[in-house]
């Protein structure tokens, strides 16, 4: 009894046995007509049966790899089976695991799947091109038979040339219309790329933007008129030149298509070729020596270097720095903005440009607490509009580290940071001032003041672990308390909070009325606590130490570090060792005030610049000019391409006959369709396709079955999809229904 895996294998050796065949059908029928070529070329035999070997086992390979033959596994035919055979409940990959490591439900599935396999292998039928290719050999035999045969009769038996009637011949010539010899496009870019002109060998063009393009047409006969149609609906004429030449010269500025048309005893017209616009790309700039977000210390050098990288595509005529310099804070913030031109350039052009810049801040005027915003702008040689771009806005900021107070985050509503800073400060202060006075006091004098700047360090790291989430001390997992030591607990506080009174900065605590509010245990909602919370998002949470935070996460991170330098300085001072706590008291100012800095945003100023007044018509009550904001529409209705729905059904007909002949007035209606499909093809390119085939189909008296195909296959792209109607066919389909129409053309 075969397994799953054994099946699979052996359906995918079929498989692979099927395309191999299909592969070497194509190849031999290439082989075949590669013979037949270099044959009525009078090659040697031996040159002709190489040639059709190599180019045979190069198409076999080429289509092998184009398969991929090499990749064919089990799990790729079990893919295919799962989406092709619905009976297999797409569990065709179980079949691929070993039983043993499934569960039994698993297996109950796979021995399921096994025996739907077994049953659907007489209807699996994989995807191959036997048939057509066998088709295509056997024609292209027969056709190579033909032209052999053909060749030897004609060699062996020539037709004398002395029975063609010259009369009748001269007369047949005289009736035939003019054709187009020879077209010649020469194409001028606009004087600003400093492009050479050129002559593209192929009338489907690809200019630059406003190149001046000009075709000149060779007939074999004279004309009465020759004009160009445009996908624009604009027909321009050409002008008549010497030797039955025609001349036109015009500007592209836009994408489409276009067709020359001819008239002499009846009207002629070529395919449709393209036109594409290659438009003039916006210059390119690139500051990669510079952060976006830079701090100049004030004791440092107060100089930036800018030395941006600006290309083009054609050629650069400007560029310069704006420059936007930030002074005060809150209300009384003033901007002054100025452009800097490079040092390094004088008359700015060419393609690429390597500029430089030094940015003196002292020179601007820029003091501590100051911050300067610039941006780069570079501006390209277009005509008549030229390209503008600039580069994001870049951020200089000198930090004033003698501010006291922190701004509050203008998010909050409330002043959460209560100068703080100013108690930070003050102990560095004091600190400083009792390293100054260890020789002139006594020992014991020296360690106690050390001890209570440590506590007044230990009151602000507490107070700023509120703000970070910490509800106690530690910090670390919840507080076991016990019945009996409420008492001592309470007294302890209440000792705790007489040090702070005596040994803390009182100042500190003259904004806390502005703080979040703290929950009485005793009061009970009136509704049953079921009243919904509105400040649920904004207050301090209490279940999870991480996210109790007033901040953003990246000033939670500073703050942590901030708290982990106030634990460092407080050990020191508790050790009687001040100097050592110096520096991490420091750091922790140092990124206090970073948080600080932090919450300022800088918004680039736009202005709104009203149109001029005109005087005269003040106070006049004169409203001819003032409309109202009410617009009319009108209601399409059946105005969804009706000449292109008309000509499908048209086409659909015409394939269903056996005799492809069209009627004048089907014909007719096909033209008219060709309005509506040169339209759409503005926007598809692929549908000039159906334009040529809609020309040869409108043209000739009997139609042939391919451009009928190519037709409606543009028609069918060229069909918008219609909006949903409240009428009763559009609940007859589920959407699922939909999706499987959707999908049933690629599954075939």
């Amino acid at each position: 009894m075969k397994s799953g895996i054994t099946i699979l294998t052996t359906l995918k050796q079929r498989y692979v046995r099927l395309r191999i065949i299909e592969t070497c059908v194509l190849a031999v029928a290439v082989g075949v007509v590669v013979y037949s070529l270099l044959y009525m070329l009078e090659t040697s035999t031996t040159t002709r049966i190489i040639a059709a070997v190599v180019l045979a086992i190069a198409v076999f390979l080429s289509r092998f790899f184009q398969l991929g033959l090499q990749r064919i596994s089990e799990s790729s035919v079990a893919k295919f089976l799962d989406n092709r055979y619905p009976q297999l409940k797409a569990s065709t990959d179980l079949l691929l695991i070993d039983g043993q490591e499934l569960s039994p439900l698993a297996q109950l599935q796979q021995l399921q799947t096994t025996a739907n396999l077994k049953s659907s292998l007489n209807e699996i039928r994989f995807p191959n091109r036997i048939a057509v290719f066998t088709v295509a050999a056997l024609v292209f035999m027969f056709i190579a038979a033909a032209v052999v045969l053909n060749d030897f009769r004609i060699n062996t038996n020539p037709i004398p040339t002395q029975t063609t009637n010259p009369i009748a011949q001269n007369s047949i010539t005289e009736n035939l219309p003019a054709e187009l010899k020879q077209v010649k496009v020469t194409v001028q870019p606009p004087a600003y790329t400093k492009l050479p002109g050129y002559s593209p060998t192929d009338l489907n063009l690809t200019v630059q933007e406003n190149s001046r393009v000009t075709w000149t047409l060779d007939f074999s006969d004279a004309v009465k008129k020759v004009l160009l149609v445009s996908s624009s609906k604009d027909t321009i004429r050409f002008q008549q030149g010497n030797n039955n030449q025609w001349k036109l010269a015009a500007t592209l500025d836009r994408n489409g298509f276009y067709q020359l048309a001819w008239k002499d005893q009846s009207a002629h017209a070529s395919d449709y070729y393209k036109i594409d616009i290659v438009k003039d790309q916006p210059p390119v700039i690139k500051l990669t020596n510079l952060d976006q977000f830079t701090q100049v210390a004030y004791n440092s050098r107060l100089s930036v270097e800018a030395n941006p990288v600006l290309t083009d595509d054609y050629g650069l005529t400007d560029a310069y720095i704006i420059a936007t310099v930030s002074k005060g804070s809150g209300e009384s913030v003033k901007f002054r903005e100025e452009k800097i031109r490079f040092s390094n350039t004088g008359k700015i052009q060419g393609r690429q440009l390597n500029a430089h810049q030094t940015l003196d801040l002292k020179r601007l005027g820029m003091e501590p607490g100051d911050e300067l915003y610039f941006y780069v702008e570079a501006i390209d040689n277009k005509i008549p509009d030229a390209n503008h771009t600039r580069t994001e806005t870049y951020f200089i900021s000198i930090p004033d580290t003698a501010q006291d107070v922190m701004a509050a985050d203008g998010g909050l509503g409330v002043d959460l940071m209560p100068e703080y800073f100013r108690s930070q400060r003050q102990i560095i202060i004091d600190t400083e001032k009792l390293i100054r006075e260890k020789k002139a006091i006594t020992k014991k004098e020296f360690g106690s003041r050390s001890n209570e700047l440590g506590y007044d360090q230990k009151v602000l790291r507490l107070r700023y672990g509120q703000f970070l989430g910490e509800e106690a001390e530690s910090g670390v997992g919840p507080v076991e308390t016990h019945a009996d030591d409420d008492k001592d607990e309470h007294d302890e506080s209440k000792k705790a909070a007489d040090m702070v009174k005596e040994f803390g900065h009182q100042h500190d605590t003259e904004n806390e009325h502005n703080l979040v509010e703290e929950k009485d245990p005793t009061k009970k909602d009136v509704d049953g606590g079921k009243k919904e919370n509105l400040l649920e998002g904004f207050i301090h949470e209490h279940d999870n130490e991480e996210s109790a935070t007033f901040f953003y996460q990246s000033l939670k991170m500073k703050l942590k570090a901030a708290l982990a330098q106030m634990w460092d300085a407080e050990l020191y001072l508790r050790l009687y060792e001040p100097e050592k706590s110096l520096p991490y008291q420091y750091t922790a100012l140092k990124l206090l005030k970073e948080i600080s800095n932090d919450s300022r945003i800088y918004v680039h100023r736009t202005g709104f610049e009203p149109p001029p007044i005109k005087e005269e018509k003040r106070l006049t009550a004169d409203l001819n000019e003032i409309f109202t904001s009410r617009y009319s529409y009108e209601a399409i209705v059946n105005k969804y391409f009706p000449n292109t729905v008309a000509a499908l059904q048209i086409t659909e007909n015409a394939l269903s006959r056996q005799e492809k002949v069209l009627s004048t007035k089907e014909k007719n209606v096909l033209l008219n369709s060709g309005t509506e499909l040169a339209q759409a093809a503005l926007e598809n390119p692929a549908l000039l396709r159906g334009l040529t085939a809609l020309k040869t189909i409108t043209s000739a008296d009997k139609v042939v079955t391919e451009d009928l195909i190519a037709l409606r296959k543009s028609y069918w792209l060229a069909l918008p999809k219609r909006p949903a109607s409240a009428d009763r066919n559009s609940l007859t389909l589920h959407a699922l229904d939909n999706k499987l129409i959707q999908n049933l053309s690629p599954a075939q």
